[in-house]
């Protein structure tokens, strides 16, 4: 039975009919034994840290091109419970993915096997595990989709990172990040750009928003707005986003800088089941954010 099962679950990781010795780009990943912190870990600052264990996988992967002649490395990441990395087959004929992919695996097991380590917490005879069964694979038909591979693949530490980052009620408001913020004794500046900006002025606020050393306080809702935003999340102020909507499920790659950082506030008092603004919320939104930047400090968004 065990074996039908594995047979079954393999044959659902992999596209029908794809020869997978054809030449093309592939993003795979491999789970840690039983998904254990096998490998290191993401410090603070989003930056991933692979023990013993993780330097052999890395040198691993590395070594690959000096085996197989006909495979290429894109990105590759040591994460502490699996590992992404992108694999070019170059041409046809040669040893096909799978293949490449169990060598790889044995190869780490056996490495680290043979310096002693050990990873689990086994009795009796059972060999120490590395690596979950089989592995994911995703083809990249084009380059659009390698280059979203490639750059999910080198924000993952960050992101991982993020899983971190406080979260729950201030009153009757949802937050993520540092709700220090409302406490900090700092400049305030509330962001509003009109629709009907012009692209100078857009471009002479976003030069006077790198130079301030406060906190910002927005929407982020329109055009101006959200151009703004961009820089801000790169430089130092602080940024509060008053949320004309429900809280979001995650935190995009683009916001990872400023909430590292603790420089980031998400704010929201609307239901789970409002994705989507409306101009009530709006302008609801833009009221609270007026709030903020005249009250004093400690002021709830509520």
């Amino acid at each position: 039975m065990a074996v039908e099962l594995k047979k079954s679950i393999s044959q659902k990781l992999r596209m029908d009919g794809r020869d997978y010795a054809m030449a093309g780009w592939y993003f795979v990943t491999m789970g840690a034994d039983y998904h254990r912190h096998f490998f290191g870990e993401v410090d603070k600052a989003g930056k991933m840290q692979p023990n013993a264990l993780g330097q052999i996988v890395d040198t691993c992967w590395a070594q690959i091109p000096s085996h197989y002649g006909h495979i290429a490395l894109g990105a590759w990441q040591v994460m502490p419970n699996h590992f992404h990395g992108i694999v070019r087959i170059t041409q046809p004929g040669g040893k096909g993915l799978g293949e490449v992919m169990n060598v790889f695996k044995g190869a780490v097991t056996r490495q680290w096997r043979r310096s002693g380590g050990v990873i689990s917490r086994y009795s009796g005879t059972e060999q120490q595990k590395v690596w979950a069964p089989n592995y994911y694979d995703v083809i990249c038909f084009d380059a659009e989709e390698l280059d979203i591979r490639e750059n999910y693949v080198r924000a993952n530490p960050r992101r991982w990172a993020l899983r971190d980052v406080p979260q729950g009620m201030l009153g009757k408001s949802r937050y993520k990040g540092n709700a220090g913020l409302l406490r900090m004794n700092a400049p305030r500046r509330a962001l509003r750009v009109s629709r009907k900006a012009t692209a100078a002025e857009v471009v002479a606020l976003q030069a006077e928003l790198a130079r301030f050393d406060g906190i910002v306080c927005s929407t982020f809702f329109s055009p101006g707005e959200r151009a703004c935003l961009q820089g801000l999340q790169n430089g130092k102020a602080r940024i509060i986003w008053v949320q004309p909507m429900a809280m979001p499920a995650s935190i995009p790659v683009n916001w990872t800088t400023p909430f590292l950082e603790n420089r980031a506030l998400w704010l929201s008092a609307f239901p789970d089941d409002q994705p989507d603004a409306t101009r009530e919320t709006c302008q609801m939104a833009n009221r609270w954010v007026e709030t903020l930047c005249t009250a004093p400090p400690g002021t709830r968004c509520e």
